[in-house]
């Protein structure tokens, strides 16, 4: 977030606002697991898959605005901030596989728990 901003390109806006809500959503999630929000309510909600796909998501569009915001700042425009904003886009493709291992953890997760659900 502090390398893209303030944002001076229309790709770096994009960029910024979903690092924002996935910064947010994920906050949201810690909270969740850290105050067992998922033991108290007795809601029918499935919170492995519901993690898993919020993940999936994420990681996708990761994927996509960090290409964008790589390809806003290769050009010769604004030589003094296209570091921090190349950097930020490299730090948007490893947030992008961290999401993606964390995704293939809940997948198995989902898989392990429906497995023992099932028996």
């Amino acid at each position: 977030m502090v390398l893209a901003s303030p944002a001076r390109m229309s790709g770096t806006h994009w960029f910024l606002f979903i690092v924002i809500i996935a910064f947010i959503a994920t906050a949201i999630w810690v909270f969740i697991y850290f105050l067992s929000v998922r033991e108290a309510l007795n809601f029918p909600v499935n919170w492995v898959f519901s993690e898993l796909l919020n993940t999936v998501v994420f990681a996708i569009l990761y994927l996509i605005v960090s290409i964008i915001q790589l390809n806003a700042w290769s050009g010769g425009y604004h030589p003094q901030f296209k570091d921090p904003n190349i950097a930020a886009g490299i730090f948007g493709i490893v947030n992008f596989l961290v999401y993606l291992v964390g995704a293939y953890f809940l997948y198995t997760d989902l898989k392990i728990s429906r497995s023992v659900g099932a028996t």
